[in-house]
């Protein structure tokens, strides 16, 4: 199967072709797939791929004599390392005359527990690798530990890294491939549900439908993904309780700050940090309006949709799940609401869809983004959100989405049309999205108007 990250195998490739000392830093959440993308890149090069482990730091170094013994093909009978210099020592020495690929996965376990490690290794990245042509890659799947590797001021060695990739989830299109034996409605529904995440996409059966594989992914007892969320949560921090409850909250749709602070008993500014953490770990993100006055205005998303779905509807049932009823709770909980949890999981992909038409000059004007834009939700002014807006100073592509079982109605286009500020001066362009088709009556008035764009599922899908 072709590699969902060959487009960064590409750029590792252009870096190794080079012949000279190299160092990446990867590092991303457990279970995004950063092993089996370092083991694509890696598969035809002479490579030392050693997994470190929280155990002594004497059992470490013997771990890692062993597999460069086995990987290098060294003699049997070549001593043990005595030091991590030595072995270091060892691998540039070896590089002089063989391009080698070293691969240190879970580097975090081998900077907290081995004493010797840290001096051993900044010495090799300053002085020994650079003489030779080794290529090293640094990897991590504890996020809050690796982002610190990357912020001012950058740890030594670290401020010598050649180039730096966080693996998230996938968008749609780069991982729609695997879902090509699915009809739409269930493209859509599973990438809602595995959140473009590698490592949950592989774990798809083509042979079943799209409702038995979610069934299978997250409602039974030994489900692989059943757990998945909250043991990340658990691998990076401590009051996890507190974490879980935010990240419930937000997922029952609750984006606003002081909403959510309200909803879990929490001091507004406190509150504020705890989701600064859930950012710097890539569970959240911050999103502004597209255009015009943002201040007060920011909402907390998900990152991906796979934990927005287990924390809206796994997390809160796992005591029935893991006790066996959790088809039960998928037949009453999950499927009256799918609809309402897939509208933001289609307007994620319509984005993509438009950056696309915009890419290779399909739309009426150039932009690179299209974001969401909103206002209101006062007493004073009624809440009006808009999905999907691109615009420059004299044009505006505004997008809604439809998600529901019914065809997309004529009061989608009557809400592109309102005067709202900041669109009221400028060119409007107007796309309408739907899973579900369209009444005669709106795309009747979309052929009258001339600016209305009617996109299905199928139009996107096979884009």
């Amino acid at each position: 199967m072709k590699s969902l990250f060959t487009s960064d195998i590409q750029k590792l490739n252009m870096l190794y072709n080079r012949i000279q000392f190299s160092f990446v830093l990867i590092y991303g959440r457990h279970g995004v797939g950063k092993t089996s993308f370092i083991r694509d890149f890696c598969h035809d090069k002479t490579t030392l791929f050693f997994v470190a482990q929280e155990t002594v730091p004497e059992r470490q170094l013997a771990a890692f004599h062993r597999e460069a013994v086995r990987c290098l093909n060294l003699k049997r009978s070549t001593p043990a390392f005595e030091s991590w210099a030595q072995a270091f020592s060892l691998l540039s020495d070896y590089s002089f005359s063989h391009r080698l690929v070293l691969v240190l996965d879970e580097f975090q376990y081998l900077a907290a527990n081995c004493p010797d490690f840290s001096e051993a290794f900044e010495h090799a990245v300053y002085h020994s690798f650079p003489s030779g042509k080794v290529f090293l890659i640094v990897s991590s799947s504890a996020v809050n530990f690796a982002t610190k590797l990357t912020e001012e001021p950058v740890p030594a060695p670290f401020e010598a890294v050649s180039a730096r990739a966080f693996l998230g989830s996938l968008p749609f299109y780069a991982c729609q491939s695997l879902f090509a034996d699915f009809p739409p409605k269930d493209q859509l529904l599973l990438y809602g549900v595995t959140g473009g995440f590698p490592s949950c996409l592989s774990l798809l059966q083509p042979q079943l439908s799209a409702q038995q594989n979610i069934q299978n992914l997250f409602f039974q007892s030994d489900s692989p993904l059943v757990t998945s969320p909250a043991d990340t949560l658990h691998r990076e921090l401590r009051e996890v309780s507190t974490y879980n409850f935010l990240l419930e909250i937000i997922a029952s749709g609750c984006p606003k700050l002081t909403d959510i602070a309200a909803r879990a008993s929490v001091g507004t500014n406190k509150c504020a940090k705890y989701l600064g953490v859930l950012i710097s770990l890539g569970i959240l993100r911050k999103e502004s309006p597209a255009v015009g006055e943002i201040r007060k205005k920011v909402q907390y998303l998900f990152t991906d949709h796979m934990t927005r779905f287990w924390y809206r509807f796994v997390g809160p049932n796992l005591s029935a799940v893991l006790y066996g009823r959790g088809q039960e709770v998928f037949t009453q909980q999950v499927l009256p609401e799918l609809d309402e949890y897939l509208l933001p999981v289609f307007e994620g992909i319509c984005a993509e869809y438009l950056e696309r038409l915009a890419g290779t000059g399909q739309t009426p004007f150039a932009y690179r983004h299209a974001g969401a834009w909103w206002t209101g939700g006062t007493k004073r002014e009624p809440f009006l959100r808009i999905p999907l807006v691109a615009a420059d100073s004299q044009h505006a592509v505004l997008g809604i989405c439809h998600s529901a079982q019914k065809p997309a109605g004529i009061q989608l286009l009557d809400r592109l049309l309102e005067p709202a500020e900041p669109f009221e001066n400028l060119t409007r362009y107007c796309c309408i999205f739907s899973t579900s088709g369209f009444t005669k009556e709106l795309e009747d008035a979309a052929r009258d108007l001339g600016n209305v764009w009617l996109i299905d599922l199928d139009d996107i899908c096979g884009s």
